[in-house]
């Protein structure tokens, strides 16, 4: 329809551009004009452009307006999505907190474990000679050596 190959190509591609502009055939320049009284083709495609709007502007407008209640409820709905994610955040940024506590306590119970074990007497303590109730692993009886060093020292104390 548009001869681009022919000399008249480049006017028929301004008339083109300017119609998709214009209201109507008085709002193109004198050039185009002339032009068109020249080229059947442009003729041709301004008359079913014309037609085309007619029809169109005699059809019923069918825009959608939004019910009264859309915006409330879309802004609701935004605002319980928005709270539910606060939530989730909120609860996950307790989570440093929480740990941050419990390392201080695993570590305080830990160091009163260990000073209490510590302190308290190991149950393979140093046992007296005369428990017969609990055997040992060594044999614990007195050499006459040892009871020696200890009267000789007990003397010399008095």
């Amino acid at each position: 329809m548009w001869s681009l190959l022919g000399k008249n190509g480049n006017e028929c591609n301004r008339v083109r551009a300017a119609l998709e502009d214009a209201a109507d055939m008085t709002a193109l320049g004198t050039a185009l004009q002339e032009h068109l009284r020249v080229c059947n083709d442009c003729q041709a495609a301004v008359d079913e452009l014309l037609m085309s709007r007619k029809l169109l502007q005699a059809l019923p407008s069918q825009a959608v307006k939004p019910a009264p209640w859309f915006a409330p409820r879309v802004m609701a709905a935004i605002g319980a999505r928005e709270a539910e994610l606060r939530r989730s955040l909120d609860a996950w940024s307790l989570v440093p907190k929480l740990a941050a506590r419990l390392t201080w306590v695993t570590a305080l119970a830990l160091l009163l474990a260990g000073t209490w074990l510590y302190q308290t007497p190991g149950s393979t303590a140093v046992r007296s000679v005369g428990d017969s109730g609990n055997e040992s692993l060594f044999d614990w009886s007195a050499t006459p050596a040892t009871d020696d060093l200890l009267s000789n020292r007990l003397e010399q104390q008095q």
